[in-house]
């Protein structure tokens, strides 16, 4: 039984010299199937090493050993130890599997050929094989590939004794030591003189360079203190405004507007100025009728007599009269004039005519003088109080216009007072021109139109051109920006024109690296006048300069300090 594993080993040998990929692994297969098919299992400590791992399997004989690796355990993550424990395994006919769930302790066994499984209950008593990368080298054959032994390794020949004579003519120890004693001791004898005053001259030189460049450009140190102002700028813009506007037009400078309308009805009167002479009072008197038939005649009332001299003068019986028969019997009436007035006063004797067919019927006179018609002045209608009443109200409903209009604005929205339009839709006065009267009435109907506007839009179109306004390197300061429209806008149609000014404070923001290295190697003086130019300063900047005695500031921007006062610019602008 003991000559069985090495005869059966040195096969294994003699097979991998001729087929180190195939022929070993299938008869150490055979091999392992023969002796042990069980596995034995190596578990190992979570504080082992590598290298104890190797040395423990180094003492085992089992021909197939499964190595469990503890959670967390990498010390065979990495490929180089793994290939020392398969070629110590290969070597000594073992195969080996590990049992881990280390990532790449997986990958590294996986890249070598080594059997991985996830646990020993996987492993049970399979039988595996690794499969290396590399080929199996018997240590009792010489390998194919490997280089040459050194010569002096050659048990004869000639290279061998050159070589050893070679060896043997190499100085020894002591003469060594004694050759660098002597360099040393050559070394260490003074220089002459003039060399080691060259040498002090040339260190004192270096060193005073040292300590001017020193002083010039690492001792001096300077502060600047700026003290950053603000400047006003103003930009207008004229902006027009139309519900027939769709899209702004920053360019031609419109914007959308809603057409807003709105009714008023207002009513007034006014004393009229105008004055005539006006009739007042009817004339009254009696006239007596003779009957010119042989009839009664009846008279009714209303009948119209008249007089036949000079203008005629209308009269009317207030009441009915009946003249009796026979012919020549009379027959008395009450009359009244018909108009008012002075007219109606007729003397007696004149009122002779009858009107319709009682006049071939009866005979007509008047006894006395008819009297009562009088005249007086009294006010009138002109066409100057209507003019004046309309104005009134006109005015009356443009005043109110405003206000009629500015609940119906939305959120964000602006109407110029001065951009409303009123027409007049209906008026109706309570008395014609010339009609007595003390007072004119009148009932006006108003249309009152405005354009609101957005003011968020016409802000931002007045934004970009206070942005233009301002200098390149400038920058609008946020609290000091207002927007003022004007309120004289002008309404033409359905548009309105007005204009919005956009006023605001601006600033030059100061980079502080800019400022030290433009003020670098400057007089004080030449420093105020280029911080001054590119800077809106609120006054002069000062500097402390360290030592005071040098002329200039720091060539060095890093030497620099620049501070910038902002409250107290802040107090200035208040």
């Amino acid at each position: 039984m003991d000559y069985l594993p090495h005869q059966i080993s040195w096969s294994l040998y003699e097979n991998a010299a001729k087929n180190p990929r195939k022929s070993v692994f299938s008869a150490s297969s055979a091999f392992y199937s023969l002796v042990n098919p069980l596995s034995e299992i190596l578990r190992i400590e979570p504080d082992a090493t590598a290298e104890a791992v190797r040395r423990r399997l180094a003492r085992m004989d089992d021909p197939q050993v499964a190595v469990v690796l503890p959670n967390g355990w990498s010390e065979l993550n990495s490929i180089p130890r793994l290939r020392l424990i398969q070629r110590q395994a290969l070597a000594r006919n073992q195969q080996i599997a590990l049992v881990t769930h280390d990532l790449s302790t997986r990958q590294a066994a996986q890249q070598l050929g080594i059997p991985v499984y996830a646990s020993e209950q996987a492993v049970g008593s399979r039988t595996w094989q690794m499969t290396p990368v590399l080929p199996v080298i018997d240590p009792r054959q010489p390998a194919a590939g490997l280089p040459n032994p050194p010569a002096w390794r050659t048990a004869n020949g000639e290279a061998a004794g050159k070589a050893r004579s070679a060896i043997t003519s190499q100085p020894s120890l002591h003469r060594s030591r004694q050759r660098r004693i002597r360099a040393a001791e050559a070394w260490r004898q003074p220089a002459p003189l003039w060399l080691q005053l060259v040498g002090y001259g040339l260190v004192g030189a270096f060193l005073l360079t040292v300590l001017a460049a020193f002083a010039v450009y690492v001792l001096p140190a300077a502060t600047v203190t700026i003290i950053p102002g603000q400047r006003a700028v103003e930009a207008s813009v004229t902006l027009t405004a139309s519900p027939d506007v769709e899209v702004v037009d920053v360019q031609g400078r419109l914007l959308p507007g809603r057409l807003m309308e709105t009714y008023i009805e207002l009513t007034g009167t006014i004393a009229t100025s105008g004055s005539e002479q006006a009739a007042q009072g009817k004339a009254v008197g009696q006239v007596v009728f003779t009957n010119q038939t042989n009839r009664e005649v009846r008279i009714p009332a209303g009948t119209i007599v008249s007089t036949s001299t000079g203008s005629r003068n209308d009269f009317r019986t207030t009441s009915e009269t009946i003249v009796p028969a026979p012919q020549g019997s009379q027959a008395t009436a009450s009359i009244e004039a018909v108009e008012e007035g002075v007219q109606g006063n007729a003397r007696a004797n004149t009122i002779t005519t009858v009107s319709g067919a009682l006049r071939t019927q009866v005979g007509l006179t008047n006894p006395g003088a008819t009297g009562g018609g009088q005249s007086a002045l009294v006010r009138v209608v002109k066409q100057i109080d209507k003019d004046t009443l309309l104005d009134q109200l006109n005015a009356q409903a443009q005043s109110e216009a405003f206000g009629r209009l500015q609940p119906e604005l939305r959120a964000n929205e602006w109407l110029s007072e001065s951009s409303i339009q009123t027409f007049i839709v209906a008026q109706f006065f309570d008395h014609f021109n010339d009609e007595p009267a003390d007072q004119l009435g009148l009932t006006l109907r108003v249309l009152v139109q405005g354009v609101a506007v957005d003011q968020e839009t016409a802000r931002e179109i007045a934004m970009a051109a206070l942005q233009e306004a301002v200098p390149e390197r400038g920058k609008l300061v946020a609290d000091s920006i207002q927007f003022l429209a004007d309120p004289n806008a002008t309404a033409s149609g359905r548009s309105v024109t007005f204009t919005i000014v956009g006023r605001g404070n601006y600033v030059i923001p100061i980079d502080n690296r800019e400022v030290r290295s433009a003020v670098a190697g400057l007089s004080t003086e030449e420093a105020t006048a280029l911080l001054q130019k590119e800077w809106l300063l609120q006054r002069p900047p000062e500097f402390y300069v360290d030592p005071d005695w040098f002329g200039t500031l720091p060539s060095f921007g890093s030497r620099i300090q620049v501070r910038v006062e902002f409250d107290e610019a802040a107090r200035a602008n208040e």
